[in-house]
């Protein structure tokens, strides 16, 4: 399977891919379709698909590096066992359960190591909007202050203010940004989730400070309890901590219809894992790379 040739990832593939990645109950946002075809590029992603089975090629990470793909088991364990007889043959972004079966299958054979940069944050949504508790009491305090000091406003991004959107994403990008573990940056990610949103099933707000756009998030859904946090982004003279206001006014518009809200990774970079400890994730979907012994 992997001699077969891979292509890029087609939006006209959306239905496929996640019908395929539902079957096999995987939950990571890193294998949505919609987070494989906007990074696709930065991370030079091509895929292998059939009807019931994907892989996705990393090439950033190598000339031989694959996501673990999805699929039946029976699917997977074929690809794998041929993967293993070609040269650097790899895997990344490995759930837990998957990582279990690949050392209990080929025991010995592969070298799995966690890659904590790569840990997807799960929060519970009702919890980030009442902030209750000690837990919460740093966060709480910012967010009080940020609403007594200034004028604000949620909308629902919409065609007629995805331009002020666009705006935040634009000024956030003139800004000097630290380089997570793996290289990877968000050069172009957010535009392209916002133009093509519809097609993507993605939804968002925009937050207004002083009748001025300040702040986007939006995302989409991963399951039928889980929201995923794909864009978000801060004006960069945005007050100091604003980013936790405008997590609790994206999550707050769909609470209604998720339990929880996978704010995705950190990247090892150290300011962003730390807005993320603060929000006191209820979990983690742990994540591992493998490489053969």
């Amino acid at each position: 399977m992997t001699a077969q040739r891979t292509t890029r990832i087609d939006i006209s593939q959306k239905a496929q891919f996640e019908k395929i990645r539902e079957s096999c109950k995987n939950k990571l946002s890193a294998n949505t379709f919609n987070s494989l075809y906007l990074w696709q590029h930065q991370m030079k992603l091509s895929a292998f698909i059939t009807d019931d089975f994907f892989a996705v090629k990393c090439g950033e990470r190598g000339e031989n590096t694959w996501f673990f793909p999805c699929g039946s088991r029976e699917a997977v364990e074929c690809f794998i066992k041929d993967g293993m007889k070609s040269k650097n043959f790899s895997l990344c972004y490995i759930g837990e359960d998957d990582a279990k079966w690949l050392a209990e299958s080929f025991p010995s054979q592969w070298k799995l190591e966690r890659e904590e940069e790569s840990d997807e944050y799960i929060c519970s949504i009702s919890e980030l909007i009442g902030l209750r508790g000690g837990k919460y009491t740093g966060v709480r305090h910012k967010i009080n202050r940020i609403e007594r000091e200034n004028a604000l406003k949620t909308l629902p991004i919409s065609d007629d203010n995805i331009g002020d959107a666009l705006a935040v994403v634009s000024e956030w990008e003139r800004l000097p940004h630290n380089i997570g573990n793996n290289n990877l940056v968000d050069g172009g990610v957010s535009d392209k989730a916002l133009a093509e949103r519809k097609q993507l099933g993605i939804e968002g707000v925009i937050v207004y400070k002083d009748g001025q756009p300040v702040s986007v998030f939006a995302g989409f859904s991963i399951d039928e309890n889980t929201l995923d946090a794909l864009v978000g982004k801060c004006r960069g003279d945005a007050p100091r901590g604003f980013v936790y206001y405008a997590i609790r006014e994206y999550v707050r518009q769909y609470a209604d219809r998720y339990t929880y809200c996978n704010l995705e990774e950190d990247l090892g970079i150290p300011g962003i894992r730390l807005i993320k400890q603060e929000l006191r994730p209820e979990s983690k979907n742990l994540i591992w790379v493998a490489s053969q012994v």
